[in-house]
């Protein structure tokens, strides 16, 4: 009896101090199960329970050599297996165990017009340890666009045409735990900027035409006119260059939503202006009446008289006014030109440099100068001996008799001329030929 009670308490002692506890279990991330699996020196039928203080609160909430938990949070938790055999103490073993935590996925985006680049921004974080790759699929096709390698860098992609995408980032954390975060992203339209220009003229107001196109349209514009002068307009605008040159000419559409286009014209060039003048067929702006007078314009290429609408350089007039004409050039660029035109009664006496007629050739009193002849334009001269014979009659005197008649020069002595006018009264004068 006594042998059997020592070899009792040996198998005892055996079982009591030979248990040594352990458990394993999978390492977890945030929001999945974690096994554990108990294990001891003894065999499983001789231990009675295997039970799990999950939190270090001292209660076993668990029991079984594995068990399957969902943790609540993340984080170091103190994880005690007390195993209880069938004969003897019970044993325990406490481990920390990591739950790793997720990361906190969020991102933003500049710039999300049709066509044009975005810029999408990581702003994810985590409580512990580093986000070790982010993966962006861009329209959440299920394909990933682009990955990076480093926490909260930036990634750029261009947008596809103007609709509504959902886009989708993954972020992977350095112990292999990912989240995700999908934003509903809008793609808007963007402004087709366009427009076209006139002649541009220096000192003359040049048209620019805003021709851009959009849905909604633009609610802001920029024009840059190449000579550091701009302007802000959503229609049309004018600009006036002050130097003859070549300029840089843009035009920016903005909308809304920030998407934004530009168009530019490279090489606007400011031409001259033509240097419109008037001349009279008189040298002078003084005309009789009964006679018309011609006036002629230069400077330009074409020419456009406002008062008959007349295109070529010259024109007749017979009324006394302001006149005024528009002279182009080559260029396009145009500049006008006026005169005032009086218009004056045919004086009631004639007069003359002389009455005294030598045509000799010496250039004095060679010919009868009438010295207002321009008054007579519309008159007639007939010059008649002392005997009333007819020996010079001509329309429109210019002043250029001298003293023959039908290419035979007269003999010294008196005449007299008569100068009739419509409707004016008979001018006489007398005029002596001396030769000699």
């Amino acid at each position: 009896m006594k042998k059997t009670t020592t070899l009792f308490l040996l198998f005892l002692v055996k079982f009591s101090f030979g248990q040594t506890p352990n458990f394993i279990y999978t390492p977890t991330c945030y929001g999945s199960q974690t096994t554990f699996v108990a294990s001891s020196t003894l065999a499983d039928t001789a231990i009675a329970s295997w039970k799990w203080d999950l939190n270090g609160s001292g209660t076993y909430s668990a029991s079984g050599k594995t068990i399957i938990n969902l943790f609540t949070t993340s984080g170091t938790f103190p994880i005690k297996l007390k195993i209880t055999p069938n004969f003897g103490t019970p044993d325990s073993i406490t481990k920390n165990i990591v739950i790793d935590p997720l990361p906190n996925v969020n991102f933003r985006v500049d710039n999300l017009c049709a066509l044009k680049k975005a810029t999408y921004y990581g702003l994810s974080t985590i409580i512990s340890g580093t986000i070790a790759q982010s993966q962006w699929d861009f329209n959440n096709d299920g394909i990933v666009d682009f990955t990076d390698s480093h926490t909260n860098d930036t990634a750029v992609y261009t947008c596809g045409p103007a609709q509504i995408y959902q886009t989708k980032l993954i972020c992977v954390s350095d112990k292999g735990c990912s989240a995700f975060a999908v934003k509903t992203t809008q793609v808007f339209p963007v402004p087709v900027a366009q427009f076209t220009v006139s002649t541009a003229c220096v000192k003359d107001s040049t048209l620019f035409t805003n021709t851009t196109t959009n849905n909604p349209a633009p609610d802001y514009y920029y024009w840059t006119f190449g000579d550091s002068y701009f302007a802000s307009s959503t229609g049309n605008v004018s600009h006036v260059y002050n130097y003859i040159g070549s300029y840089y000419v843009s035009l920016v559409a903005v909308t809304a939503n920030g998407c934004r286009d530009t168009s530019l014209i490279s090489n606007i060039t400011a031409y001259p202006l033509p240097v419109v003048s008037i001349t009279t067929s008189t040298n002078g702006n003084v005309f009789y009446d009964g006679s018309n007078l011609s006036l002629t314009a230069s400077g330009a290429n074409s020419y456009l008289w406002w008062n008959n609408s007349e295109t070529t350089n010259s024109i007749i007039i017979s009324q006394s006014g302001t006149y005024t004409v528009t002279g182009t050039n080559t260029s396009g660029c145009k500049s006008s030109a006026d005169i005032i035109i009086d218009k004056l009664p045919i004086p009631d006496s004639v007069a003359t440099t002389s009455n005294i007629l030598t045509p000799n050739g010496d250039g004095i009193n060679d010919y009868l100068v009438i010295e207002n002849k321009d008054a007579y334009q519309s008159c007639k001269i007939n010059i008649y001996n002392i005997w009333n014979v007819l020996v010079y009659s001509q329309d429109g005197y210019n002043n250029d008799w001298d003293g023959t008649s039908n290419g035979k020069k007269l003999p010294d002595g008196a005449y007299y001329y008569i100068i009739t006018c419509d409707d004016k009264a008979t001018l006489k004068g007398n005029i002596n030929i001396l030769t000699k």
